[in-house]
């Protein structure tokens, strides 16, 4: 529990004059480092091979999450939500010993599925499915504050037919629940495009973190695998209430991002 506060904790340092290319060695160094304490946790670091192997993995996934965020930040959401899961497959792969290509996951609510290549060497199963969570609870929240469910951008939206308020009482017209981003029906594209990149650092999280539960073992066709808790996300999320909006690193992310700028005080 203490290395997933850790790296909640990383991720939230404020950087005020960050600029894209502190955004991207955030990104990269993290994933990386972090990538690699999965793969330890997970006891699959048994030599110098296997060390260089999740560093090198995590640093190739760190790259990915980054161009994800700018092509989601530019309007791309669809390819970028594509790539993050692609990111998502390298890390979850490297940190269970698998070949990082072995599986190519998708996550669409909060559900992951994940299909077997033939560099799978195992090859248990054609098709994985596994469980968040924590994402599970997202979704219920995101559903509360929700006028209208859509499916769009290859991900869960969310619309509000009013602008809300923040825990200051300022008028904000987006707001993301893990994955799920939501926003206020006239809101801007700019709106859009941030909630999304929200929805991609959430998935960054989940991509680090280590199976809680294993359901099902042995071979079949399809298997629902894993339940994975969250815990990193629901700890990042707690400390970001915690920290002033213009210091959360997920906001100085995102509006250097969408809009080249800081976020408002």
């Amino acid at each position: 529990m203490t290395l997933r506060i850790a790296l909640a904790l990383l991720l939230a340092m404020p950087l005020h004059a960050a600029d894209r290319r502190r955004i991207a060695t955030l990104n990269v160094g993290a994933t990386s480092i972090f990538t690699f304490i999965s793969c330890a946790v997970q006891r699959k670091v048994h030599s110098a091979r296997d060390a260089v192997r999740c560093l090198g993995a995590g640093t190739v996934a760190g790259v990915g999450f980054y161009q994800a965020k700018r092509l989601v930040a530019r309007g791309d959401i669809t390819t970028g939500w594509i790539v993050a899961n692609a990111s998502t497959s390298l890390v979850e792969n490297t940190t269970a010993g698998e070949h990082p290509l072995s599986r190519i996951g998708y996550t669409f609510g909060p559900f992951r599925l994940r299909v077997a290549t033939p560099l799978d060497r195992a090859r248990e199963s054609y098709v994985d499915l596994d469980l968040s969570a924590v994402e599970t609870g997202f979704l219920a929240r995101a559903i509360n504050d929700a006028d209208d469910v859509d499916i769009r951008d290859g991900m869960l939206w969310y619309e509000t037919n009013q602008p809300g308020l923040d825990e200051a009482g300022r008028v904000v017209h987006g707001s993301t629940w893990g994955i799920f981003p939501g926003v206020w029906r006239g809101a801007d594209e700019h709106t859009w495009h941030h909630e999304a990149v929200h929805s991609v650092q959430s998935l960054q999280l989940d991509s680090v973190e280590p199976p809680a539960l294993t359901i099902e073992r042995g071979r079949r066709p399809i298997r629902i695998r894993y339940v994975r808790a969250g815990a990193l996300n629901l700890a990042d999320n707690m400390v970001m209430a915690q920290t002033p909006y213009e210091r959360r690193w997920a906001e100085i992310e995102a509006y250097r991002l969408t809009e080249d700028k800081r976020p408002p005080e």
